[in-house]
């Protein structure tokens, strides 16, 4: 059983250097996502429901969550949401639960999720300190999806919604017919945040797994998934570090919401 690849960094240039070192033997742009929480799993919002676990649970939840979307969001918008692709990379965006997964090509805006997303608590002193480790995973994507579609001789790479292998993974009302494994996926450019954040995804199939247990028990190639952590005691001046570099809440989020949380920081107010 293969073991996903672990690494620890206590400063943004051996990040860097571990990135770099990384992005040179894969066989395209590597992905990442950052999370707050080195204990968060690969696991997307609509297969973390607390009740429903099933295939045929989370196909039903899936087509609820789609009509009451389209219905209900029609004062809000101006598009026509018939595509299923364009429905749920919609949804993703608002944070309706999707089986979709978001990553970054970009690996100093998932270090920013990671840092600033990471848990704060409050300290006797004043000080900001945090609760735990935060992460970052890299994804291979084009290793990963040749791996995961091995049973149907796939040998492309990253895909797109037009491409006749993601047919497998379109929402049903059951998901009887659909690839048992997440594959990497592009996705529409819905908003200038994605944009900004440079999005792109995984999309989840019947495996309801997180993909660091997929990549354990299907035997996936060991160099397609690794996980940097980031113990607490570093998140501080890491964070301070990026911030210095630019990679602002203004910069990750270029929208009023963004440019607000950077005020706020700046001027002392942390929640």
């Amino acid at each position: 059983m293969a073991t996903v690849r672990k690494e620890k960094v206590t400063s943004l240039p051996q990040y860097l250097e571990l990135v770099e070192s990384a992005q040179t033997v894969a066989s395209q742009s590597i992905w990442y996502r950052g999370c707050g929480s080195a204990a968060r799993s690969l696991l997307p919002s609509l297969y973390r429901h607390i009740r429903l676990k099933t295939p045929e649970e989370l196909a039903d939840l899936e087509r609820q969550l789609m009509t009451r979307f389209r219905q209900r969001s029609i004062p809000y918008h101006n598009r026509s949401l018939m595509d299923d692709w364009d429905a749920l990379f919609f949804m993703q965006h608002y944070g309706v639960p999707t089986r979709l997964l978001d990553w970054t090509e970009n690996p100093l805006i998932a270090l920013h999720f990671a840092l600033m997303g990471a848990t704060r608590m409050a300290t006797s002193s004043g000080r900001l300190a945090f609760a735990s480790d935060a992460a970052v995973w890299m994804l291979d994507p084009v290793t990963w999806n040749r791996h995961a579609l091995r049973h149907v001789s796939f040998e492309g790479g990253v895909l797109s919604p037009d491409d006749e292998a993601i047919k497998g993974y379109q929402p049903t009302p059951k998901f009887a017919g659909m690839h048992n494994q997440p594959v990497a996926l592009y996705g529409a450019h819905n908003s200038a945040r994605i944009v900004a954040q440079q999005g792109v995804f995984t999309i989840f199939g019947r495996n309801a797994k997180p993909m660091e247990q997929v990549f354990k028990t299907d035997g996936f190639p060991a160099e397609c998934l690794t996980k940097i952590t980031m113990t607490k005691s570093v998140i501080l001046p890491m964070r301070k570090s990026l911030l210095n570099h630019g990679i602002t809440e203004s910069v990750v989020f270029p929208d009023l919401e963004g440019l607000a949380r950077e005020i706020k920081r700046v001027c002392g107010f942390e929640d």
